[in-house]
């Protein structure tokens, strides 16, 4: 099985919105389409436009073969069993999508909104307007023919549509919101020679595994350009499903960037942090189109910021150190002060959204939750503004935050250490112990030498003689959990922030070997299943959105530590 699969991981290129995939549409069919993955993904579309249909000469419809590679979309056309044309895709500078052909034709039938139509402009160019996703498409040609048709009603039109045809085509659809830019002069094979040289320095290497280059393509090709409400280029976790940018998902992205283009992994938090409110509160995720508060999500930015320091040396710019500086005190003071009554009681999760681990097993009373993932991430981004005032010679603030650190730590352990694990608690209901099964409970690791060692010890032995490793990865619910399920999403399934976390958790505490084997697993379990979303901890099939941007920053981050792992005697 290849890992470059059209019918998972769709075609696009670095920083556009324009994409072709396999999806649903309104028929529930799951179709070739040709997409605009702007707007978020609360939109029912999800960006689509127009199905594509590939037809013969006498218009029946042939089936498609599709072959993806990073730079380009190569279709075979069949009837009968006989092949009977060729039609290739690649995209060029700005959004618009080439296309070549022979043999056969492809119309692009626009799926439909309330008044959609065609026209025809003065100078004689060929336009429609898919006016449910404020969007225009004009199409060119180099070779052969295009043609525009829709059945006018009053004040639109139905069946809209745009063919491109002959014995040999080639032009494009340029995809724009209003006047039309210069339509490309440039071949097709200029451009997909092109976005084959782009791909090739975005990753910089001669020779990669088909896994690599998966990691590698859907970290670039799920990056979106700065427009609209997004201030930065920014990494989607998906250009399936989840096109948005979510205030933790772009803390993994940003590590997996940071080996790759250093000023895009800084831009990840920023597109974040533009959006940050005066309280220092998080958006729960941002896209072009504005930014959603109805959650926020869990502050792990400190701990991946001192990741990306520690691990690639001056990824930041002084001037970017202190951005983030002042960014994550902001985050901090909102943590501190509107999760909590007074300093004497832990900061807590409104909803499992807001803790990034969902529906997990210790919301399953609901919320406000106090659980020790939290004061764990609070602890290290305070940690980590330490650092970088020390950086800026500021030793006496940098202590005042070593001091919050600590206060929160041992608060942690005195409310919610019971001699065995960490504890998770309703702040309504204290005297509710709520689901201890959870990986969660083993966040506190990432605390290193500031965690006492008799309770890393015993987290440890825990960690290891309840099975959460699995064949394939750290399972987010404990597989005899009787809340575990196997398509759960945070109650089983393995994700990759979270093995990310254990494993960092695991080398803070000194136990190295642990953690490359867990690494080991998790990249065998992206080898065979691909970059998923997340992975069934007993088989490792690959779960719901089928190329992650997260899972494919881990797999690289994972492949850079144990192929530096391998350089290092014993």
């Amino acid at each position: 099985m290849t890992l470059f699969d059209f019918d998972r991981v769709p075609f696009s290129r670095h920083q556009r919105f324009t994409t072709l995939s396999m999806v649903r549409g309104q028929g529930g069919e799951q179709q070739c389409y040709l997409r605009y993955v702007a707007g978020g993904d609360e939109r029912p579309s999800l960006g689509r436009l127009c199905k594509l249909e590939f037809l013969s000469e006498d218009g029946s419809e042939l089936i498609p073969q599709f072959s993806l590679s990073p730079h380009r979309l190569d279709v075979e056309l069949f009837a009968d069993e006989q092949k009977r044309g060729d039609i290739s895709f690649c995209i060029g500078n700005g959004e618009v999508l080439h296309v070549k052909g022979q043999g056969a034709s492809v119309r692009f039938a626009l799926e439909g909104s309330r008044y959609d139509y065609a026209f025809q402009h003065p100078g004689g160019e060929q336009c429609i307007v898919a006016a449910g996703e404020n969007l225009r498409l004009t199409p060119f040609t180099s070779k052969g023919n295009a043609t525009v048709e829709g059945n006018w009603r009053r004040d639109h039109a139905d069946n809209v549509a745009m063919t491109f045809s002959g014995e040999q085509f080639e032009g494009g659809i340029i995809l724009h919101r209003r006047l039309c830019p210069n339509a490309a002069k440039t071949s097709f094979e200029d451009v997909q020679a092109s976005s084959q040289q782009a791909f090739a320095e975005w990753h910089g290497k001669q020779h990669q595994s088909e896994a690599e280059k998966l990691a590698t393509y859907l970290l670039w090709a799920n990056t979106v350009p700065a427009e609209g409400a997004l201030t930065h280029p920014a990494t989607y976790m998906s250009k399936n499903h989840m096109i948005n940018i979510w205030s933790w998902d772009n803390a993994f992205s940003a590590i997996g960037l940071a080996g790759i283009n250093p000023e895009l992994a800084f831009s990840q938090f920023a597109a974040i942090y533009e959006w940050q409110d005066e309280s220092g509160l998080l958006p729960d995720f941002v896209h072009d189109a504005g930014a959603s508060f109805a959650f926020t999500k869990p502050p792990v930015h400190g701990w991946a910021i001192s990741h990306i320091l520690e691990t690639y040396r001056g990824s930041f710019t002084p001037d970017q150190l202190v951005y983030l500086r002042e960014k994550m005190e902001h985050q901090l003071s909102y943590w501190l002060t509107h999760t909590r009554a007074n300093p004497q009681e832990l900061p807590s999760y409104f909803h499992g959204n807001d803790s990034g681990w969902d529906n997990a097993s210790f919301f399953d009373h609901g919320g406000p939750v106090i659980g020790p993932d939290l004061p764990t991430f609070l602890c290290l981004t305070a940690k980590c503004i330490a650092q970088l005032y020390r950086k800026a010679e500021a030793p006496e603030v940098a202590s005042k935050f070593d001091q919050i650190s600590t206060g929160l730590r041992d608060l942690m352990i005195k409310q919610l250490w019971n001699g065995k694990t960490f504890e998770f608690r309703k702040s309504a209901q204290p005297e509710l112990i709520l689901p201890d099964t959870s990986l969660a409970q083993f966040m506190p690791l990432l605390l290193g030498s500031d965690l006492p060692r008799e309770i890393a010890e015993k987290l440890l032995e825990r960690f290891n003689s309840l099975g959460f490793l699995t064949e394939w990865g750290p399972a987010t619910e404990h597989p005899q959990s009787t809340y575990y399920e196997a398509d759960g999403y945070w109650r089983g399934p393995i994700w990759a922030p979270t093995t990310l976390l254990i494993f960092d958790g695991l080398c803070q505490q000194g136990e190295i070997r642990l953690a490359h084997e867990l690494a080991k697993r998790f990249m065998r379990t992206c080898e065979a299943s691909g970059m998923a979303e997340n992975f069934d901890a007993l088989t490792g099939v690959g779960l719901r959105d089928k190329a992650f941007a997260w899972t494919s920053a881990v797999y690289l981050r994972f492949q850079d530590v144990l192929s530096k792992a391998q350089l290092t005697p014993a």
